[in-house]
């Protein structure tokens, strides 16, 4: 029993690299543990484990991993650093967590990335699943798809750029996997609820069925509202004095609806530049059906 707890005794990120999956628990554990109790986000602490974390999400034993994920989370959320392990980390959760057997594992898998989304590194994450989406295994594909549903969800596309998302929608939907066409087409219906009618030209590759189908479920988002659930690091007291400003009487500025076509064009001009040409098309698009309705 005494060389079952030896690995106590070690610093907390030697337990985290240790043979034994046990002692490799408990270093995650005690990870998160640090991880949330240093005051100052650019402490040396978390530089001890900038190499290591990756290793984390990887671990091969399912118990161990998800602490390990735990510890990831709490890592991103409060280390300055955390975003130079954006790659590393992003490679290794869609590998071996995003499509995992265990819900746990999938859950804190999403919470990860949606973390390194608020920390600024939107584009990175982004790149990492578009790439998993080109994976055989269709179960890390459809996760992907999910995951990136989710963040746009939660983000809008100010922040989750939805062009090459609409590029992707033909083979997605197209796909032999049920689940990843499924997927696809919850994605597809998410784009529509950010953008409205501006998505419609770009179903024209798609059969008439298919067309049929979203066209059917567009009518059900259409006339919803639609704002961030969650901000950017460096948005967030801005958001907060929103909302703020809003429960007070305000405007409710922020919010749009997919059928309003003024708040259309809002919602075009978060999603890039507006020295963007295709944005600029958007938005001729959007105006030219606002005065000729």
């Amino acid at each position: 029993m005494e060389e079952d707890t030896e690995y106590m005794k070690l610093p907390v990120e030697e337990c985290c690299v240790h043979k034994h999956w046990k002692a490799r628990l408990h270093g995650y554990e005690e990870a998160a543990k640090l991880f949330r109790q240093i005051d100052d986000e650019k402490s040396p602490e978390f530089n001890k484990f900038l190499g290591l974390v990756k290793k984390f999400v990887v671990d091969s034993n399912a118990a161990a991993q998800e602490k390990g994920l735990e510890a990831v989370l709490a890592f991103v959320e409060n280390s300055a650093a955390s975003g130079k392990t954006v790659r590393e980390v992003m490679s290794g959760i869609i590998a071996k967590c995003i499509a995992a057997p265990k819900a746990k594992v999938k859950e804190l898998a999403v919470q990860i990335i949606l973390m390194y989304i608020e920390i600024e590194k939107f584009d990175a994450v982004q790149e990492e699943i578009l790439k998993g989406m080109e994976h055989k295994n269709p179960k890390i594909v459809s996760a992907c798809v999910s995951a990136i549903t989710q963040a746009l969800r939660d983000f809008g596309p100010k922040v989750i750029n939805i062009k090459p998302l609409i590029k992707k929608m033909p083979v997605l939907l197209e796909d032999r996997d049920k689940g990843v066409r499924e997927e696809g087409k919850m994605m597809v219906i998410e784009i529509y609820r950010w953008i409205g009618d501006a998505l419609k030209p770009h179903l024209s590759s798609l059969k008439p069925v298919q067309v049929s189908e979203l066209g059917t479920e567009f009518e059900k988002v259409k006339e919803e509202k639609v704002v961030p659930a969650r901000y950017l690091k460096s948005q967030q007291k801005q958001a907060k004095l929103a909302a703020e400003t809003a429960a007070a009487g305000g405007d409710g500025e922020g919010e749009f609806v997919a059928s309003d076509k003024w708040g259309d064009i809002g919602v075009a001009m978060m999603q890039t530049d507006v020295s963007d040409s295709e944005l600029i098309e958007v938005m001729i698009l959007r105006l030219q059906a606002f005065f000729g309705s």
